[in-house]
């Protein structure tokens, strides 16, 4: 069960920003250059999103909150992390248009750290008195970086594969991301989604919060550099996105305007620091 944020982020950082309302006036400037990223603002045409990111004391990464509309329907994601005391990550807090449609206000995913590292994530749903249990475990390289996230859903007892997602690397940057369905019928993945980043820039991405990423279910956030020239490939088409970037004084973006081909359209987004 890959959250609606991982595919909100992965339209951000590859280029696409789409969403409904004119946020043009909703901040008036970047503050503190070399500060935090807070916010992402994007617009595409008369669709527009704010992604806010929430930081504590020590500086780590606690919040993530989407707000969106695309072609007229609201969606809203949050999810913000408990962290102990040697901040690692315990528990995430999970709030989405999707779970409230089904009555739940909110889920809670269980994080598990061994062996010095990330190794899986663990959510539990109460629908109407039946227990769903979504967990994913986080398989490693040798060097330390993930390369396999694999899907179980555990539903009146029995447990059963539902997905696998792929990942590979060109340095600190992810190189490709592909997602596979599972068919338990016949034993067999099927390739739904790839995302392929072909070039980055030489820049720090505001948006770099390492393995951690995973954690928040969203890899897009893995990558040290900002993407120049990426694409997606799903059910037998591909999009194509050429980035360029504004950047301040610390050499983090400021401005990205994506030109999307096929349809020759062009998507913009705001950077905010703090």
């Amino acid at each position: 069960m890959k959250n609606l944020l991982t595919a909100i982020l992965a339209l951000f950082s590859i280029g696409l920003f789409s969403c409904q309302k004119e946020v043009d006036d909703i901040f008036a400037g970047n503050a503190s250059p070399t500060g935090h990223l807070v916010k992402l603002v994007s617009k595409s045409g008369s669709d527009s999103s704010v992604l806010a990111f929430g930081y504590n004391s020590s500086n780590k990464l606690i919040s993530l909150t989407s707000n969106a509309v695309v072609s007229g329907s609201n969606i809203s994601f949050s999810e913000r992390a408990e962290r102990n005391s040697a901040q690692i990550i315990q528990r995430l807090i999970i709030k989405t248009d999707q779970y409230q449609q089904y009555g739940i206000d909110s889920a809670i995913t269980n994080i598990q750290y061994t062996a010095g590292r990330y190794s899986a994530k663990v959510t539990n749903l109460n629908l109407g008195g039946i227990i769903i249990t979504d967990s994913v475990s986080l398989v490693y390289d040798a060097s330390g970086k993930v390369i396999r996230e694999d899907d179980f859903l555990t539903f009146t007892g029995l447990t059963e594969q539902t997905a696998k997602t792929e990942y590979t690397y060109n340095g600190n940057n992810i190189a490709t991301i592909k997602r596979y369905s599972y068919d338990s019928s016949t034993s067999s993945f099927t390739l739904d989604e790839t995302y392929t980043y072909d070039q980055y820039d030489d820049k720090l991405s505001p948006m770099y919060f390492g393995v951690e990423a995973f954690v928040f279910e969203s890899p897009e956030l893995y990558s040290y550099n900002n993407p120049l020239k990426s694409s997606i490939t799903s059910s037998g088409s591909t999009q194509n996105y050429t980035t360029s970037y504004t950047y301040n004084s610390a050499n983090k973006p400021i401005t990205a305007t994506s030109s999307v081909q096929p349809g020759n359209t062009t998507a913009t987004g705001t950077y905010y620091y703090q």
